[in-house]
């Protein structure tokens, strides 16, 4: 393949580099004002004079160094998808070195300034840094349009890219359409999406250029090395940014490592159940947000309980037979969002033995009431099952927890979900909710089971909000 660049193009690549690069100043502008948020406050906290104020601000170039070493401006333009959630604990690092530093070389100074000042400078500025990066990042992504995407590949799992990618809009990224070898199969390839397609990899350079592509993603397994590689040299030559989605990417996951064994590259997987620790963090934080969201909802839930009597007749809860870790079954708490008799009305709109996958949603349910729209519309439905969490039954994150109908149905590598308890959020529900098929929900929550993290817990939760007011895939 040879690569076809024209002027418009290599214009444009140059725009969204000079883009990215005032990207990189803001996050460094943001990690400075950070650090001069944290000056100001200890300066109140401890009266600071200015000569102590002076030296505290020496902070600032050493936060940016320690930052700069750890890619932290960098980050955004070499991977396809980072947030600021992604480098707390980076954020973190940096904040503690930094103020180590500070405080060791203000110290061989003799500047005055004392352990618990810089102690208040780095903690003020480490929860400042990560309002401000958000913001640096939510304005470079008003201002810049998303990434136009092309998708390699005419098979499932060109498909299944297209798909997340139409689904889970929040990347900031935009899918033009896909190449491959043949149109694919309306229902196995990106085709089924509503996909564009475009033709065949040959004919990439000219493709890429007529539709200003900024970033490819390889999704098939059937090119060979050498393909793979004319792919990646026409890139280079467009100057595009390319994403290769591996083989396997089932098995891959956030604890997957990549490390070099005599300069060659190869992947470490650690599989195993989570310490005790982490389960005990994570139980301390279901056991308090929980209870806290109870408290701070119960006049919405009155008011809720209220509109469910007026709009139909029948109880403002729903309970229903769930089943959690390990197959253990408990009776689950939502507010009533469908008719009394929904249950047995649920025969006439789906035969569950008929069904090819384990899993079921019904859009424009005829069963949900007119205030069952809207709960379920912004998930206020879901708020009692905070009642679960608190009971144990249930956790803030995990995987949702199914009907005994529905699990019934699972074979053996899909009870894998059931290893921890079943979440309020989840994986699924940051990722595209009902929108996502039942594989590709599985191999969501298979990942998240196997590298279940505090941090990823936090991530999730973080992100849920936005899910919710998102409403995709929401029926």
């Amino acid at each position: 393949m040879v690569a076809a660049t024209t002027p418009g193009r290599v214009s444009g690549q140059e725009q969204v580099r000079q883009l990215q690069r005032f990207r990189r100043w803001g996050l460094a502008v943001a990690d400075a004002t950070a650090i001069g948020i944290g000056v100001l406050v200890a300066e109140r906290w401890s009266s600071l004079n200015s000569g102590e104020t002076i030296w505290a601000l020496i902070a600032i170039p050493i936060w940016i160094l320690v930052a700069k070493i750890d890619n932290l401006y960098d980050r955004d333009s070499r991977r396809i998808r980072h947030s600021t959630l992604d480098e707390l604990p980076a954020l973190l690092a940096t904040a503690a070195i930094t103020i180590a530093i500070a405080w060791a070389i203000t110290g061989m100074l003799d500047a005055g300034l004392t352990s618990s000042v810089m102690v208040v400078i780095g903690t003020v500025a480490f929860f400042a840094s990560i309002f401000l990066r958000s913001m640096v990042r939510s304005i470079y992504r008003q201002v810049v349009a998303p990434e136009r995407t092309l998708v390699i590949g005419s098979g499932p799992k060109a498909r299944l890219v297209a798909n997340r990618l139409l689904v889970q809009g929040g990347d900031h990224l935009e899918l033009v359409g896909y190449v491959g070898a043949d149109e694919g199969g309306e229902v196995s390839g990106p085709a089924s999406t509503g996909a564009r397609y475009f033709g065949s990899p040959e004919d990439l350079p000219a493709i890429t250029g007529e539709q200003m592509v900024n970033r490819v993603v390889i999704a098939d397994d059937e090119l060979s090395a050498r393909a793979v590689g004319e792919i990646i040299a026409t890139c280079r030559n467009s100057q595009l940014s390319v994403t290769m989605v591996p083989a396997n990417q089932a098995v891959l996951g956030p604890g997957t490592e990549l490390n070099r064994i005599a300069e060659v590259p190869m992947l470490d997987f650690q599989f195993g159940d989570p310490p005790r620790s982490t389960m005990a963090i994570k139980r301390a934080m279901d056991l308090i947000v929980s209870a806290t969201m109870l408290a701070i909802a119960s006049p919405l839930l009155l008011i809720a309980a209220i509109a469910i009597r007026l709009d139909s007749p029948g109880p403002v809860f729903f309970r229903q037979i769930r089943v959690g870790r390990d197959g253990e079954r408990f009776t689950m708490f939502k507010l009533r969002t469908m008719v009394p008799d929904a249950e047995a009305r649920l025969d006439a709109l789906i035969d569950l033995d008929a069904l090819d996958e384990p899993a079921f949603k019904i859009a424009n349910d005829p069963r949900v009431t007119r205030v069952g729209k809207l709960l379920r519309r912004s998930s206020f439905d879901e708020v009692p099952q905070f009642i679960n969490v608190l009971k144990g039954d249930m956790s803030l994150v995990g995987p949702r927890p199914e009907e005994e109908a529905v699990v019934s149905l699972y074979d053996e590598r899909q009870r894998q979900r059931l290893r921890v308890k079943p979440g309020l959020t989840g994986p699924m529900q940051v990722a595209g909710r009902g929108g996502l098929t039942f594989e590709e929900r599985l191999a969501l929550e298979r990942d998240y089971v196997d590298n279940l993290t505090i941090t990823g817990d936090i991530k999730i939760l973080l992100r849920t909000p936005r899910a919710v007011i998102r409403g995709d895939g929401a029926f």
